[in-house]
């Protein structure tokens, strides 16, 4: 049963997103199983529509349900992969733990659900919100898991063009330079911080590039002029020199051109280009100075959110 109360601090459409994805995660609502319409559960918690809307869009976008047009909004479940890790196995004996102590004083079981949910809200939005952004799914996903491990804490892969700044609460937007101008052009909540981090070429692209002989000509592929510079100056720095910028892959600005330098986690392009040209796929992994950097940044903003330090 959810239950919403708007006194809370904590917004409606957060309280069901909560409630929701408790009961999904504990199984008590199974892969399969259809939810009530917005409509139905807006009526039934006497809320706005658009608020209960909102709760199940976010839901899709956790992957824990899906909108199946006329058939509903179907729940899909925890992955296998979450559903079995150790962290929430741990959860779940410490919870245990908690709800027996909390029935021997007295609680009943709803009490206890309600309780939780509130501590377990007001916890989650004491934790930093860290995104990072990149121009394709691959590379975000790639470098938000790197930096998750680098850094010990959730990072929100996002795609440029692909999601509504409006709607994303991080606390911290991290970047490449690359990108830094067009992600501090966002509109973004008041105090979110935009940081930028080097990346560097990974070692099979410095094998690959200093195997290139110096008399090829070497064109480079990359989505803005900016990254396109960026990268042609590098290839500079190790010794090529007939480099050439291309805005298009297609007809005469390939001809004469040896190879072609394009962004690593592109599979597609790599295998329209390969037919006609010899491709580079130019990796890079995050730079060491600038793990030291974010996860200075991360601590210091998570003790000012948890109201252990003061920022001036």
């Amino acid at each position: 049963m959810i239950q919403v109360s708007v006194h809370s601090d904590v917004p409606v459409f957060r309280q069901i997103i909560a409630q929701l994805s408790f009961l999904i995660e504990t199984g008590d609502l199974k892969p399969g199983q259809v939810l009530p319409s917005a409509r139905m559960l807006a009526d039934n918690l006497h809320i706005n529509r658009n608020t209960a809307a909102r709760a199940y869009a976010e839901l899709a976008k956790l992957g824990l349900v899906e909108s199946r047009g006329r058939s509903g909004t179907v729940v899909v479940g925890p992955s296998p992969a979450h559903q079995g890790s150790a962290a929430r196995e741990e959860a779940r004996r410490i919870l245990e733990s908690a709800a027996r102590q909390c029935v021997d004083l007295g609680l009943t079981a709803a009490e206890i659900q309600s309780l939780a949910m509130s501590v377990a809200i007001r916890a989650e939005d004491h934790m930093l919100k860290v995104s990072f952004v990149e121009c394709n799914a691959d590379r975000a996903e790639y470098f938000a898991s790197a930096l998750e491990a680098a850094v010990s804490i959730k990072v929100k892969p996002l795609v440029l063009g692909e999601f509504s700044p409006e709607d994303e609460q991080a606390d911290l937007i991290l970047t490449t330079f690359f990108h830094l101008a067009q992600v501090r052009n966002l509109p973004r909540r008041p105090g979110t911080e935009v940081v930028a981090i080097v990346v560097a070429p990974h070692v099979q692209t410095l094998m690959q590039i200093a195997s290139v002989p110096k008399s090829r000509t070497v064109g480079i592929w990359y989505r803005t002029d900016d990254q396109a510079v960026t990268v042609r100056d590098w290839l500079q720095d190790a010794g090529l020199k007939n480099l050439r910028i291309l805005h298009d892959l297609e007809g005469a600005e390939l001809d004469g051109i040896d190879l072609v330098v394009i962004p690593d986690q592109q599979p597609e392009l790599k295998a329209a280009l390969e037919p006609k040209v010899n491709v580079i796929e130019f990796g890079n992994v995050l730079d060491a100075a600038s793990i030291r950097m974010v996860n200075e940044v991360v601590r210091d903003m998570q003790a000012a959110k948890r109201g252990d330090v003061t920022v001036v």
